[in-house]
Order: C-alpha cells, then sequence, then structure tokens
C-alpha cells in the first residue's frame, strides 16, 4: 500500500511520495537561485509521516489534528547526513531549522536564558524517542526515491555561491550573519509556500498556474492614458520630462536608486513609468508598490487600474495590507455557502498571502511586519519579492528606529535576490549614512540628474519660521489672519489634542461662519477622512475655490493631492515642514511665491517621551535655524544638514543605536533587532555562560521568534473599532446574514469604518460601556453613537474637557 500524505473530506488521498516530489518541484521552480536547497527542504519537509502512527490516523481519520508528530524527523534525516566542511555545516542548519518548524514559526536558534539552543537539539536520545518512529521512518525513505546526497550536493553548492557572493562585497561579520538569517526566511518561504499550494491543488483538484503579465502590453496602455494629459502648463511640461528621464532609466542594471523629486513633480506615475519599463527589461516578475499610509493606498490602486486599463476584476494588481482583526473569516460557517464562493474566497486568501500578482500594492506595515516575521503564514510571500521592482513611495516615513534592519533587507534583496529598489521622496532620507553603511546604492543611483534644476523651476512656497513658541490659541489667530488674506488656509499640528485645541479656537474666531471649518486626524474613520478630503478639494478647486480652513494632524503630509494659498505649520522636523509646503500652491496656481509660515507651539515639551522622533525633529529644526539664519530651509542643502545631523544623533558606531531598532531593555543591556538578527553576539555569550563555558559551535543564532513576537510597527496597545459613521451600522447588521462572498465583502467595506485607538483611550470608553460586541464570529466590536462626533471623531467626556494626546 503506498504511504499516504492527505486525505481529504471525501475520502480522496494523495500519496507521500507525490506530495514530496511536487512539493519539491514547485519550491524548485519559484525562482533559480537557490533552487536546489530550496527542494531539498521541500522533499524532506512530511518524511515523518511515514511512521505506521500516521499512516493510521490519516486512514482511520481518528485522534486530532497536528498530534502526531512528523516536522522534526526530516530534520533528524539531514542530521544524519556526513558533514566535511563549513559550506555542508551551513547548509546542513538552514534545512534543519526550516523543515523541523515548517509548521508554525522559526524558532529563537538560542533560547532567552541561554541555556538551550535548538540546533544543538538533534541528538541520538531524540531521535531514540518513541513518538518520533524515526528508525521506522530511515527504513521507509527508500520507497520515496529522494536522492539525497545527490541533493544534498546541490544544496551545498547554493549555500557556496551565496558565500562567494555576500563574501566579495566585503560586508561586516553583523550584516554577513543578517543576510544568512534572511537566507534562512527565504528558503523557508519557498517550502512553506510549495507545501501549502501543492495541498491546496489537491484539495480543490485545481493546477497552479502562476500569473504573468504582460509589461509591454500594459506600458503601451500608460503612455496612451497618459497623452490626454495637459502638456501646456510649465509644472505639466516639467513633470512630462521628470517621466521621461525615468522612463529612460527603465534600462539601467538591477539595484538600490532613488527617485528625489520635489513634491508636486509627478512622482507616482513617474515611478510606475520606471518599474514598467525596467520590468520589461530586465525580466522582473513583479511590481511591488510600498505605501507608507493605508488612507492612500485605495487612491494608487485606483491612479494604476485607470492608468493601465485595467477593470476591478482583473488579477493584474492585488492591494493588500493587514486587515486589523477583521479578517477572520475562518470562523464564518459554511452552511448555505456554495462551492463557487468557497473558491473564490480561497482565491483572494491566496492572493494575499502568496503576493503572486504581478503588480502588488501595499503598506510599509505589511511589508516590515513580514519580513520581521517568523511565521509561515507571513513569510510564505517574502520569496515573491524576489526578482522585482520594489518602490517606497515617501520613504521619508520610514521609522527612524527600524533604518539598519531596513537598509539590510532591501540590501538583500538586491545583491541576493535580485530585486530593484527604487526609494521615493521629495525628501529624500540619507539612509546610507548610518554608522554602519548597510544601504548598498547603486554607483550612480539617482533617477533624476537634474533634481537642482526641477527644485528650481518647481519652487512655488517659502519657508516664514520663528523661534519663538505660539499657545493654540495665538496660532489660531495666525491661522484665521493668513485665511482672511489669502482666501483659504492649512494648519497642520503634531496632536490630536493640540488640533482640536486649535480648532476650538477657530470656531470662536469664525462665528460668522465666513470659513468653512473642517478637522481632520486619526480619531476619524478612513471613510470620514475621505470626505473630508474630497470635501477640501472642492472648496480649493482654483475653478472655483471657497473660503476655507484646515486644521490636520500629519496625516495630511505625504501622499495627498491637495493645494491651499497657505500653510501654517507647527514646528517639526525640517522633512515634515518641506512635506508641509508641498500642500500649499502645489499646481503654481498662484505666479507668485507663497509663505508657509512656521512656530514652536508652547507646552509640546510635555510630549517629548510618546513623540520623540516629533520632539527630535524639532530640536533638530530649531538648531539649523539658529546656525543658518540666512539659508533657504527649504534647500537640499538645509535637508541633506537635517538628515546628517538626525542620524548622527541617534547613531553611535558599533550599534546598540536607536537606529538598530531597540525592542526592550533586559537586566544587562538593551535588545534590539538588529543584534537579535545578526550575530546575536549577547545570546552566544550566555549560553557560554550558562553551560559552563561550553562553546556556541552552530553559524546560525538568531532570535527569530522574538522579534517576530515583540515587534510591531503600530504599537501593540491599540484596539480597533468600527465606529457608526455612514452606513457601518447597516453593514454590521448585514453581516449576521447572507452568504460567505457577501461577508468577505461586507468585511473589507468596514476597514473604512475602523479606527485604532490606544489602550488608555480603550479602557477609558470601555469603563463607560462605550464599546460593544457587534459580531462575534468575526470579533467585531463597534463604538457608541454618542462617542464619534462630525468634527472630531472618537472622543470621552475627558476628552471634551481636559485635552490629551
Amino acid at each position: 500500500m503506498d504511504l499516504l500524505a492527505h486525505r481529504d473530506a471525501d475520502g480522496n488521498v494523495q500519496t507521500l511520495h507525490g506530495h514530496l516530489h511536487s512539493a519539491g518541484d514547485l519550491a524548485e521552480s519559484y525562482e533559480s537561485e537557490f533552487s536546489q536547497i530550496s527542494r531539498m527542504a521541500a522533499l524532506l519537509h512530511d518524511v515523518g509521516k511515514i511512521a505506521q502512527q500516521f499512516q493510521t490516523y490519516l486512514v482511520s481519520g481518528n485522534g486530532r489534528r497536528g498530534e502526531i508528530p512528523h516536522a522534526r524527523q526530516g530534520a533528524f534525516v539531514v542530521n544524519d547526513l556526513p558533514i566535511s566542511n563549513e559550506a555542508e555545516e551551513v547548509a546542513k542548519e538552514i534545512l534543519e531549522l526550516v523543515i523541523a518548524k515548517h509548521h508554525g514559526e522559526l524558532p529563537d536558534c538560542i533560547n532567552e536564558i541561554g541555556d538551550e539552543a535548538f540546533l544543538t537539539g538533534f541528538t541520538e536520545s531524540d531521535k531514540l524517542n518513541p513518538k518520533y518512529a524515526y528508525r521506522e521512518i530511515k527504513q521507509g525513505l527508500h520507497e520515496l526515491d529522494l536522492d539525497l546526497q545527490g541533493v544534498f550536493r546541490q544544496a551545498v553548492k547554493d549555500v557556496r555561491d551565496f558565500a562567494e557572493q555576500i563574501n566579495s562585497m566585503r560586508l561586516s561579520r553583523d550584516s554577513l550573519h543578517f543576510y544568512s538569517g534572511l537566507l534562512v526566511k527565504y528558503v523557508y518561504s519557498r517550502l512553506i509556500d510549495a507545501d501549502r499550494t501543492d495541498t491546496a491543488c489537491f484539495e480543490t483538484k485545481e493546477k497552479y498556474h502562476p500569473i504573468r503579465a504582460d509589461w509591454l502590453e500594459l506600458i503601451c496602455r500608460l503612455d496612451e492614458n497618459m497623452k490626454s494629459f495637459d502638456s501646456t502648463s510649465e509644472i505639466n511640461k516639467i513633470r512630462q520630462q521628470i517621466t521621461e528621464q525615468c522612463r529612460q532609466a527603465g534600462s539601467r542594471k538591477t539595484g538600490i536608486y532613488r527617485l528625489s523629486v520635489p513634491t508636486g513633480g509627478g512622482k507616482t506615475l513617474a515611478s510606475l513609468n520606471f518599474a514598467l519599463h525596467h520590468a520589461l527589461e530586465t525580466g522582473k516578475r513583479r511590481i511591488i508598490y510600498v505605501i507608507p499610509y493605508l488612507s492612500i493606498t485605495s487612491q494608487t490602486v485606483a491612479t494604476f487600474r485607470n492608468m493601465l486599463g485595467l477593470d476591478a476584476d482583473s488579477n493584474i494588481v492585488l492591494e493588500h495590507y493587514s486587515t486589523a482583526g477583521l479578517q477572520n473569516s475562518s470562523n464564518t460557517g459554511s452552511a448555505g455557502t456554495s462551492e463557487e464562493e468557497n473558491a473564490r474566497e480561497r482565491q483572494r486568501k491566496l492572493a494575499s498571502e502568496r503576493w503572486d500578482n504581478p503588480i502588488i500594492v501595499t503598506t510599509m506595515v505589511e511589508f516590515l511586519e513580514t519580513v520581521m516575521s517568523a511565521r509561515g503564514t507571513k513569510l510564505r510571500k517574502f520569496h515573491n519579492m524576489a526578482n522585482s521592482v520594489i518602490i517606497f513611495d515617501e520613504i521619508q516615513s520610514l521609522p527612524l528606529n527600524i533604518i539598519n534592519p531596513f537598509n539590510e533587507i532591501v540590501s538583500f534583496l538586491s545583491t541576493v535576490l535580485d530585486s530593484t529598489i527604487l526609494l521615493c521622496s521629495a525628501t529624500q532620507p540619507l539612509l546610507e549614512r548610518t554608522a554602519r553603511k548597510n544601504l548598498h546604492l547603486s554607483s550612480n543611483p539617482d533617477l533624476i540628474d537634474n533634481t537642482g534644476g526641477y527644485e528650481e523651476k518647481l519652487k512655488r512656497t517659502r519657508i516664514v519660521a520663528s523661534q519663538k513658541s505660539k499657545s493654540c490659541e495665538e496660532f489660531a489667530n495666525i491661522i484665521y489672519e493668513q485665511a482672511l488674506r489669502n482666501g483659504n488656509c492649512l494648519s497642520i499640528v503634531n496632536t490630536k489634542s493640540e488640533a482640536r485645541r486649535v480648532y476650538q479656537c477657530l470656531q470662536e474666531l469664525n462665528a460668522d461662519g465666513h470659513f468653512e471649518l473642517i478637522h481632520l486626524s486619526t480619531a476619524m474613520c478612513g471613510k470620514h477622512r475621505a470626505n473630508r478630503l474630497a470635501k477640501i478639494k472642492e472648496l480649493t478647486d482654483p475653478r472655483d475655490s471657497k473660503p476655507v480652513i484646515c486644521v490636520s494632524t500629519q496625516l495630511i503630509e505625504a501622499g495627498v493631492d491637495l493645494s491651499f494659498a497657505c500653510v501654517v505649520r507647527a514646528m517639526a522636523g525640517l522633512d515634515s515642514i518641506m512635506q508641509a509646503a508641498g500642500r500649499c500652491n502645489r499646481n503654481g496656481e498662484s505666479q507668485e511665491i507663497k509663505d508657509v509660515y512656521v512656530y514652536p507651539l508652547q507646552g509640546e515639551e510635555r510630549f517629548k517621551d510618546y513623540l520623540p522622533e516629533i520632539h527630535r525633529g524639532k530640536k533638530l529644526t530649531l538648531q539649523i535655524m539658529g546656525e543658518y539664519p540666512d539659508v533657504d530651509l527649504l534647500s537640499t542643502s538645509m535637508l541633506n544638514e537635517f538628515y546628517g545631523m538626525l542620524l548622527q544623533s541617534e547613531d553611535r558606531d558599533g550599534g546598540n543605536s536607536l537606529l538598530d531598532g531597540p525592542l526592550r531593555k533586559t537586566e544587562n543591556a538593551e535588545k534590539t533587532i538588529y543584534e537579535l538578527l545578526a550575530y546575536n553576539t549577547s545570546q552566544r555569550e550566555q549560553f557560554g555562560s550558562n553551560t559552563t563555558g561550553e562553546r556556541y559551535e552552530p553559524f546560525f543564532a538568531q532570535a527569530f521568534r522574538t522579534v517576530s513576537d515583540e515587534y510591531r510597527v503600530i504599537p501593540k496597545n491599540t484596539h480597533n473599532v468600527v465606529v457608526p459613521y455612514g452606513n457601518a451600522v447597516e453593514l454590521l447588521d448585514m453581516l449576521q446574514y447572507g452568504e460567505l462572498r457577501e461577508k468577505i465583502a461586507i468585511l473589507r467595506r468596514l476597514q473604512e469604518y475602523t479606527v485604532s485607538i490606544f489602550d488608555y483611550e480603550y479602557k477609558d470608553l470601555n469603563g463607560k460601556h462605550a464599546i460593544s460586541i457587534a459580531n462575534e464570529d468575526f470579533d467585531i466590536y463597534v463604538l457608541n453613537g454618542d462617542y464619534y462626533k462630525s468634527e472630531y471623531g472618537v472622543v470621552s467626556e475627558a476628552d471634551m474637557s481636559l485635552l490629551m494626546i
């Protein structure tokens, strides 16, 4: 009787030989690099199913899923292979890690207290443990035709090729180990994807077909649609010149590049033009567009679909981001659900897990939490970042506390996995100037060679900055006076409480209703903000503008296509000030240079522990103003000075700086993401001291699971609630009924009506019975309507009298 791997609900079976070889073929086929070590991982991942106890469980159906271990045995097989050199040892460790943990997540190679090591755990006593039935498994291996010695020789060659490549780059010890840890994640990604894809094909009786794009066809559609753009204005002529330079740059070699375009220069379509031409020229498989804010993913997807002539059902473009707690569709029962609807949901879930579509639009949160993860479900898509064009829009929004890990990741993606990286910004940060110097930019990294000229031609504003602090009342008076003088005004402040206080002061000043007042903050749901932004666009339309004042937090600064006649900004980092200036006279509505006024706000010292990056940026801008009193703050030279000071202030030679990603303090030191994913010196030393001086021998010591569990772009202490805005309540009612396909569509729509609130806010509101469960199947909570106001979004009684962050 054939050994079995799977049995479906109808009694159909998949042989173990068939599953292992099919998964091996898939893992090998994804990319040409590292194909054999990926194949070997897939060939061995389920050999534990040879055991009679597992075969009996599969045939009888008696027992719980996962009750009989079958993952670790494949690592035992690898561990038994004879090893004679370092490359073989490294290949063996990679295979042991990914095979043994192909269910769940990659482990910490050394546990937290330093007395156990994962890679020293494959002992003879483990192999003799009856629960693994390893002797039986070794006897049954011959039935599977695995050619272990031959495949292992090829796997070792993959490791040698990797070693030669990174040795030629002369990396530091930490960078070398960081890259090596990423290689583990990459092979793990290919194994997870191959295993799950082959299993899904068996269950659905469908064949796997990768989605391909015709880059030339998409280029032709983009060119045709861009012909309709007005080319008479000076700004649009410059935008066309920038786009043409990006088109020509598409013929460059794979590498890490920068697109530094002044605000309003049309970098979204210019970067898409580069990506399409570069993908065609270099044979890249996909384009991944990473956006800093969830609020602008949908508008970017809409722009791409429109410019590329793609309808909403096209699978060329995938919009994917973390669904913030509303994604638990597995809880939905299957009663009344058609097989066709189940198939659609499987396809949607598969697309988001795999990133196999030609064009992906995602968020920086999703990107960072994927590459930092150790979990199979997250990492499954990691290998599909290889051989791609990856565009990071508004790269200045990258959190300061992740710069060094980010530099290693994108450098690995480019130099090892053959992806081209494009860093886009009007205020390009100097990521390559950290003490680690670990961003491997191309030799000629800038796509635009006339940035200075464009900067001058696109100059539409100047900064008028003061070092004298203003109260919220004084700040509101300045806004109102400038609005009277210019017809409208945008004000940007640093906290939600400041935005609300300034808005309230403006309400008093605007008692006659001359201006329409609009308040924006992250206390509002996405749909609420989108409606407000649409209203602002209508009121500021140069063909028929109306008097309007907008008070907003930073959410309006990057990626939002709005233009005001005047901007008043609370003091912040120079990069934020320059982004704010980009919302003034954006399209050259005024031939005159317009002023952007900047003032420090009083009382912000109390926020420095909660908002350290804003406090730090504000302090450095004031320092620059003092040192360079007569220099144009909007110049590239001043921006470079700001970033140089910013990085220097937080970067200490040898690491352990903010840029390394502090996770938490321990008794002896502060653990950082960079250390834990690189050489991990402290854990290696702790292992020696806790094992009576025994030296840690394995090559890998990364704390994969610890970083995965503890790192979040958005702090863990936030809660997502649906707010009673628009038709959110109606959608919640509809979620109680209908079929699966309809419920999934409703869940997506509810994302627009969700607000993330901090833990202290949640506790306060929950204590007032302002939050209740709306749907137990999907674990969705809803806010009482009394605590959501059209002016402010989420409020509490305390918020209306005692203003907090």
